[in-house]
């Protein structure tokens, strides 16, 4: 019993190490598992959807809809640095810019030994406003084109079957040839530039020459002469061979419609012309600037100046000495 440290019967809760456990314990929040009361701590549950999916079809649109916004993408880039470099240039950019760039029309195909002649692109060098009326105006080139192609093959049976004359062939063919270049060269074109460089010139050549071309057209539509397949000289050949008559009708009516597109061309851009302040007097002014700036015109002018120069020198030397 000496051996034993401390009274057995003391109060055991006197025990100062377990006045500590018990102090110690108290500063610890007791929580009761069974209490409904008590905040469940939230978890975040991911739900294992089936994973969709896409079918080929759908694959596929997906990828023609890139391919599509690529290329929108890249045109109005193309655009962008068109009118970039077009402002950049003071307005003369657009030459420089379609001057770099391969020609691409007429579309010719690769086994004609001809190279096209133009860089002609209506959705990158025309302004986004007035695409839409040069691509009109296109349009009825084309239709002009597809009639004076009617109109040889209306000739050439009218010579055979009809009371067609060689001249009436003759004639078609020259217009097929020549006049389809002419009006690509001389209206369509004009416009083209008139609306990519803003320039009043231009305008006023395509005023002049398409006012002409179109009273011309006129005449073939309605067949006023016997050197055209119109409207009368069909009439005509249907009473004595209804085949041709029929045949003649298909360029009247191909006429008729160019005529209508050329008169509705004419009135639309002079619309245009009058409305962005455009006049016979900044067309002069701009044919002037245009004509002196030319490299050329320029050589030649200094040319003409030196050899006048030298002209008048040796006169005035060759008076004093006699």
């Amino acid at each position: 019993m000496a051996g034993i440290e401390g009274n057995p019967f003391a109060d055991p809760f006197a025990d100062p190490s377990v006045v500590r456990a018990a102090q110690a314990s108290s500063t610890t929040q007791e929580s009761n598992p069974f209490d409904k009361s008590s905040a469940v701590p939230q978890t975040t549950s991911y739900g294992s959807q089936p994973a969709s999916t896409m079918s080929p079809d759908d694959i596929f649109r997906q990828q023609e809809e890139l391919k599509r916004k690529e290329e929108e993408l890249r045109r109005r880039q193309q655009e962008f640095d068109s009118r970039q470099a077009q402002a950049g240039s003071g307005g003369s950019g657009s030459n420089n810019v379609s001057a770099n760039r391969p020609h691409n029309w007429p579309p010719l195909p690769t086994i004609i030994p001809i190279e096209p002649c133009f860089y002609q692109d209506i959705d990158v060098e025309i302004p986004v406003q007035f695409q839409k009326i040069v691509t009109t105006i296109y349009y009825v080139y084309l239709i002009y084109v597809g009639a004076s192609a009617l109109n040889v093959v209306a000739s050439f049976l009218f010579l055979l079957f009809g009371e067609g004359s060689v001249g009436i062939f003759a004639l078609s063919i020259i217009e097929m040839l020549i006049f389809s270049s002419c009006s690509f060269l001389f209206w369509f074109r004009p416009v083209y530039k008139a609306f990519r460089d803003d320039s009043s010139f231009n305008f006023m050549v395509f005023f002049f020459v398409l006012f002409f071309h179109t009273i011309f057209c006129l005449v073939q539509a309605l067949g006023l002469s016997e050197y055209a397949c119109g409207w009368i000289n069909g009439i005509k050949t249907i009473g004595s061979h209804t085949l041709v008559g029929l045949i003649m009708l298909l360029p009247a009516i191909a006429y008729t419609a160019a005529f209508v597109g050329m008169s509705s061309s004419l009135l639309r851009v002079h619309k245009l012309y009058r409305g962005a302040g455009f006049s016979m007097e900044r067309a002069r002014k701009e044919f002037t600037d245009g004509v002196m700036s030319d490299r050329n015109v320029q050589n030649a002018t200094n040319t003409a100046a030196r050899a006048a120069a030298a002209h008048a020198v040796n006169q005035t030397v060759n008076q004093g000495r006699y």
